[in-house]
């Protein structure tokens, strides 16, 4: 790993948050995306560690990209989407993020199915908005997602409003550590 002043003198931040936040990746992505900028910036000395990287990671990184361009896709149509203004409840978010999915050809279902998604893409990929939630809301968040994955294998938390950081990255954290695992996916944007 490059030592933490190399992070800092390129303006990065090698932390759980920083990673989540600032460079909107999770943790298992850092291999890829250090050997991505190894290789594109032609930094020396890290041959060893590229190589085992490489050895590690290729398999699963070329079967993700096939097998998820339509959740990637999903992915970077909630990320690209901004409130027009700040709501007052969570169901106006969801009808303005509904008519921006739907404007980008996305098949939405609402309220759907047994485990009562936000919105449901594609009878695929679920939707689920929280807006400033407690430590309560959380863990009912927690539940509903463990919930959610039972039915479908990829979801997304669409945070909104969120006031208190250390809520929202105790959250992160046990997201991905306990819901973030095999097939599962679940992927958290703030807004």
């Amino acid at each position: 790993m490059p030592v933490y002043a190399e992070w800092s003198h390129r303006g990065l931040k090698p932390t759980e948050s920083g990673l989540r936040i600032v460079h909107e990746m999770k943790w298992s992505e850092l291999p890829g995306k250090f050997v991505e900028w190894v290789t594109s910036s032609k930094v020396a000395g890290f041959d060893r560690a590229i190589e085992i990287i490489t050895a590690s990671i290729k398999p699963s990184i070329s079967k993700r990209k096939n097998a998820d361009s339509e959740f990637l896709r999903l992915i970077k149509d909630v990320r690209d989407w901004t409130p027009a203004r700040r709501r007052n409840s969570e169901a106006e978010y969801k009808i303005e993020l509904r008519k921006h999915l739907e404007s980008l050809k996305h098949e939405l279902n609402e309220e759907f199915g047994e485990s009562r998604y936000d919105l449901l893409v594609r009878r695929e990929y679920v939707i689920e908005l929280k807006k400033d939630p407690d430590l309560g809301e959380y863990d009912r968040l927690f539940g509903q997602l463990a919930r959610h994955l039972q039915h479908q294998c990829k979801v997304i938390v669409l945070i909104l409003n969120a006031t208190r950081n250390d809520k929202y990255d105790n959250f992160i954290s046990l997201v991905d550590k306990y819901l973030n695992v095999e097939k599962n996916s679940v992927e958290v944007i703030k807004r």
